[in-house]
């Protein structure tokens, strides 16, 4: 076997004729797209490495696995015949190999370098050059497989043209390091295999699938953006625990914590502050938006506007300007002390007599807290969108998991039994809403669910055996809180027999 020298691949591909349109030998690349690596230093263009991205997006170039573990790039060369070269130790090598008639070709080793970029992790940069090159093409209709005489028109577009100056210079930049640094050594010729296990799809490689995250936690979502400051609108039906979860991340994050809690009747004042009597007479007593403002001069808080609908629409006016930021010479100018000004953004909180509060922007986190449907008596039925605008979360609450119920009910009710047994009620109750015929009118959420538990916990203290004591519970705070009641205020019966029916069915007989 016979050593390939990879920097005279590279070499020769600088003497190479350029397959794009509006390229040359010799082409100066601008600053701004040279090579991270090299971007003090002056570049050209490589027009060889030019044609290896030719060939590996207009599909010329195959890419196989082999049942070893390795792989192989299979490279139609007209002049030459096949050629296969190969990539050992699955997609991830630091060592290439070429088989076929060893000809005068030097298009190998800037293959071979971008199928790694595209499968490994040795060319990150590489990897990243390439990806932003095929985003310009995108635009203009070109997918892999792209047809050659669009592709290599494509450089007429000084866009284009730039992106693949960028990738040639990065492909070479990276490749001449990695030699450098003795992380990749030099192929050898080696017997080119005939037979592959299967193809690996360079589609999938070359336009990868965008995926979808993992879901986060309600809590992980809150917890970000607490860290920064900001607004945030939790939404879900009751008790999914939205007010307890923002409660705990602001303990966990150390934040102070300050709660306004939603009612029709309170104005303004009640939110910024005012003149009350008070047994030493007449004084100002802050609101919880004053309150939450000179918290925040001091560190990191969490102002809790809880069941934020109950409001009257115009008292959440408010909020719409204290949410605003303005900057450190927006502040200035409306007279605030530089002393007071921390940060670059800032919130403003006029006060009655015309002075202001001021906090950073990052130090205040604001979080509010609603149910929306229909079966919840609000004094709004919506927020208004200039408030909706300025949040910058919005974050909707399921019921809790199993495991976070179950262990809820646990420590409520101190036994695991009476704990499984309630969550097996909730669940009823849920599906239940899902079913047809007789359905309850809401389904059971988990303060319910907890007063299921004490209820069964303090019966089975007064010696009822289990099965009593968890119909007893449910007649008193499962059924009337999910049945619905007729025009005398009394419970239906229908609704009623069909829950206790299915708590004995599929609570007590399969326990």
């Amino acid at each position: 076997m016979s050593f390939i020298d990879i920097r005279d691949c590279f070499e020769r591909a600088y003497r190479a004729e350029s397959p794009f349109e509006g390229t040359t030998r010799n082409q100066e690349i601008r600053k701004e797209d040279r090579a991270w690596l090299r971007r003090e230093h002056a570049s050209v263009y490589a027009p060889g490495l030019g044609t290896a991205v030719l060939k590996l997006l207009t599909g010329e170039v195959g890419l196989w696995q082999q049942s070893d573990g390795s792989a192989r790039l299979r490279l139609d060369e007209r002049e030459d015949g096949l050629r296969v070269y190969s990539v050992p130790n699955g997609l991830q090598s630091r060592s290439w190999h070429a088989g076929g008639t060893p000809s005068g070709s030097f298009l190998g080793a800037p293959l071979l370098a971008l199928v790694e970029a595209l499968t490994g992790t040795g060319a990150p940069q590489t990897r990243q050059a390439l990806r932003k090159f095929v985003r310009v093409l995108m635009p203009l209709g070109l997918r892999y497989p792209m047809p050659k005489n669009a592709l290599a028109a494509a450089t007429r577009l000084p866009d284009v043209r730039f992106a693949l100056h960028h990738l040639t210079d990065t492909l070479d930049a990276e490749t001449q390091a990695r030699l450098a640094e003795g992380t990749l050594s030099s192929p050898t010729h080696i017997t080119p295999h005939d037979r592959f296990l299967s193809s690996v799809n360079l589609a999938l490689l070359i336009h990868p699938p965008v995926q979808r995250p993992m879901p986060e936690t309600p809590a992980t979502k809150l917890r970000r953006l607490a860290r920064r400051g900001g607004a945030a609108l939790l939404v879900g039906p009751p008790g999914t625990f939205k007010t307890e979860t923002a409660k705990r991340v602001a303990v966990e994050e150390g934040l102070t914590l300050v709660i306004a809690k939603g009612a029709p009747g309170v104005e303004d004042r009640d939110f910024i502050g005012g003149v009350y009597p008070t047994e030493q007479g007449p004084r100002w007593v802050d609101g919880p938006i004053s309150r939450a403002f000179v918290a925040a001069t001091r560190g990191r808080t969490l102002l809790l506007i809880d069941e934020a609908l109950r409001y009257h629409p115009d008292a959440l006016n408010v909020l719409q300007g204290a949410m605003d930021t303005v900057s450190r010479g927006e502040a200035l100018a409306v007279s605030i002390p530089e002393t007071m000004l921390v940060g670059e953004r800032h919130h403003l909180l006029p006060l009655p007599n015309g002075e202001h509060l001021c906090c950073p922007a990052e130090n205040l986190t604001w979080v509010l807290t609603t149910n929306l449907g229909e079966d919840h008596l609000q004094t709004a039925d919506r927020f208004d969108g200039a408030l909706l605008s300025r949040l910058d979360l919005v974050i909707d609450f399921e019921y809790a998991d199993e495991e976070t119920a179950r262990a809820l009910y646990r420590q409520v009710g101190g036994s695991e039994r009476v704990a499984d047994l309630a969550y097996a009620v909730e669940l009823v109750m849920r599906e239940a809403r899902q079913g047809t015929g007789v359905q309850p009118v809401r389904a059971l959420d988990a303060r319910k669910t907890i007063a299921l538990v004490k209820e069964v916990a303090a019966l089975l203290n007064e010696g009822l055996e289990e099965a009593a004591a968890l119909l007893c519970a449910c007649e008193t705070v499962v059924v009337p809180h999910c049945c619905a009641r007729d025009g005398d205020g009394r419970l239906e019966k229908d609704a009623v027999e069909m829950l206790i029916r299915r708590i004995i069915e599929e609570v007590l007989e399969v326990a």
